[in-house]
């Protein structure tokens, strides 16, 4: 086998992990299909235009429902210019760095015993600017399931206002 052959190996494994795991990102129950809707917030919150033939591409394969299956979506990050602009390193794939927003960056780094949600103390600490009656204000508001923390989808909620 020759070294070229071994490299291309390499790089088409590397960028089927990268496709893997950006397809999971958005695979939100796991079932397998994601949302176009869900494809196109994430893309926004990055503030990424989407247009509605962009839009239009994706929902080419989607179900009735709106879903997206991993086949679908691979044909469909072949034909599309805005995915082929999110390669912002030009190494021919997309990989989640390049595809996480500002908000899970910040969602991460205040999420400091990495259980998922932001507690009322983690929040603080990120909105320092807020005193404790503005924190719980904006936690009622956007604690969306009541449990007294915010999960990621409840805090992206939060960074889009």
């Amino acid at each position: 086998m020759s070294i070229m052959t071994l490299q291309r190996g390499l790089n088409e494994r590397a960028r089927k992990k990268a496709f893997d795991s950006i397809f999971a990102k958005f695979d939100h129950n796991q079932n397998g299909k994601m949302f176009v809707q869900d494809f196109v917030e994430e893309l926004r919150l990055q503030d990424i235009d989407v247009d509605e033939n962009e839009i239009e591409l994706l929902s080419k394969y989607a179900d009735a429902g709106g879903e997206v299956n991993k086949v679908g979506f691979e044909m469909y990050t072949k034909e599309s210019c805005l995915w082929k602009s999110l390669d912002k390193n030009r190494d021919g794939k997309v990989s989640t760095n390049e595809l996480t927003s500002k908000a899970e960056i910040a969602f991460k780094i205040a999420d400091k015993n990495n259980d998922g949600y932001l507690s009322k103390a983690e929040f603080m600490k990120l909105a320092k600017n807020l005193n404790k009656q503005q924190v719980e204000k904006v936690m009622s508001r956007f604690d969306s399931d009541g449990d007294g923390k915010l999960d990621m989808d409840e805090f992206k909620r939060l960074m889009k206002r």
